[in-house]
């Protein structure tokens, strides 16, 4: 299979914006996402384990292609069951030089979706 491409949702200027929750088609694929062209201190990742029974990992991959400043290893996290998470990030560490991060679940019940 291939990697699950996601597109970060914008949320309007005080207004209600809607969003859903996206899966891996093959969880060891994972997710991917280029950032939006904005700061990205405006940019999140929200995870949500769906699995109401199990704790599940999800991993933010360490750039293949980063910056000088790029992470050298994944940040794992096992998301409780039933759980929610947010990934706050500096780009310099977690982007590849083409703008693209990815997200793998260990689980196609942790789902993602990324605002801005």
């Amino acid at each position: 299979m291939a990697v699950k491409k996601m597109t970060p949702v914008k949320g309007n200027l005080n207004k209600i914006t809607e969003f859903s929750f996206e899966a891996a088609t093959v969880a060891s694929d994972g997710l991917s996402f280029v950032l939006p062209k904005m700061s990205d201190e405006y940019v999140i990742v929200l995870l949500q384990n769906t699995d109401a029974a199990a704790a599940h990992n999800v991993s933010i991959k360490a750039p293949v292609n980063g910056s000088y400043f790029a992470a050298d290893t994944d940040e794992t996290h096992q998301l409780s069951a039933g759980g929610n998470a947010i990934f706050r990030f500096e780009s310099a560490r977690w982007a590849n030089r083409d703008g693209s991060i990815t997200i793998v679940p260990e689980n196609a019940a942790v789902k993602a979706t990324v605002l801005y």
